[in-house]
């Protein structure tokens, strides 16, 4: 990989293997993201970037001089995903799964936004889930952040049912107020997975596939694998018996792909849900 800086604000990323669309908007992994005229627009961590694609990278504008690594952290541009493929390929459908969608990457957001963007995501859309992330971003976040668990817990439910966030209201409140009175994200991040797993689910709004999604997408714990009606069939269909319940699927997940398995998941999910692998044995 190579960056170019081309002025205060902006560079150019090279021989970078990143699919902006599929990974920023279609993957459901992130839902603040905007395309706009081919450009996709994003706030994350207080940092407004927008990201365009063009040869073998992306011209990145809003990326100030130093904060290259953070980019490269986020969009998890330093890993190899080819090697990763790799290491699956005695799992075929895990292998072609990987294969089929180069330029897809298990991004590293912030672990509050990953909180509040899959406590809202629960029993919902992609679509929907989308509408109501960037309606929360609009009336309690600043210049297109997400709002401040200071001001998400002073939040009535009143406002956030408004924004179409439904039963989640009391619980997006709640949580927010245990961020701000002390519940620390970046110390749970640095537990082992179940330990920080357990931790997770005292929040409310957050059950066992959220937590996973948190711990996945926000906190840098690869091996999270979370448990949708998407992955529990086609881990059923392919790797695990018909009778397996969820907590059997992530076991037999994390013993055969290890600690990369909720990387593998993503691309299962993915070419699941849009049919790019057929569920069938």
């Amino acid at each position: 990989m190579n960056i170019e800086r081309l002025d205060e604000s902006s560079a150019r990323f090279r021989g970078v293997d990143f699919d902006a669309r599929l990974t920023l908007i279609d993957s459901a992994q992130v839902f603040h993201w905007r395309e706009e005229g081919g450009a996709f627009c994003g706030v994350t961590a207080g940092r407004s970037a927008r990201l365009v694609p063009c040869g073998d990278g992306f011209l990145l504008e809003g990326c100030a001089a130093g904060d290259e690594p953070f980019w490269i952290h986020y969009f998890d541009l330093a890993r190899d995903y080819s090697r990763l493929a790799g290491r699956v390929r005695n799992y075929d459908m895990a292998y072609r799964a990987m294969k089929r969608l180069p330029g897809l990457r298990v991004l590293n957001q912030p672990a509050w936004e990953a909180l509040i963007a899959f406590i809202i995501s629960a029993n919902n859309n992609v679509s929907r889930i989308r509408g109501i992330v960037l309606r929360l971003l609009e009336t309690l976040g600043e210049d297109g952040a997400f709002p401040t668990p200071e001001r998400l817990a002073a939040a009535d439910e009143e406002t956030l049912r408004g924004l179409g966030c439904g039963y989640r209201a009391p619980y997006l409140i709640d949580t927010a107020a245990r961020v701000r009175d002390g519940f620390d994200l970046r110390s749970v991040s640095a537990l082992p997975y179940e330990e920080a797993h357990k931790r997770l689910l005292t929040l409310s709004g957050v059950g066992d596939k959220v937590a996973d999604c948190v711990q996945l997408f926000g906190m840098g714990q690869s091996m999270a694998f979370p448990v949708d009606v998407w992955v529990e069939r086609l881990m059923k269909t392919w790797f695990v018996p018909e009778t397996a319940g969820k907590a059997e699927i992530r076991r037999a997940a994390h013993d055969m792909f290890g600690d990369d398995a909720g990387l593998i998941q993503q691309s299962l999910f993915h070419c699941a849900r849009l049919g790019l692998l057929r569920l069938e044995k």
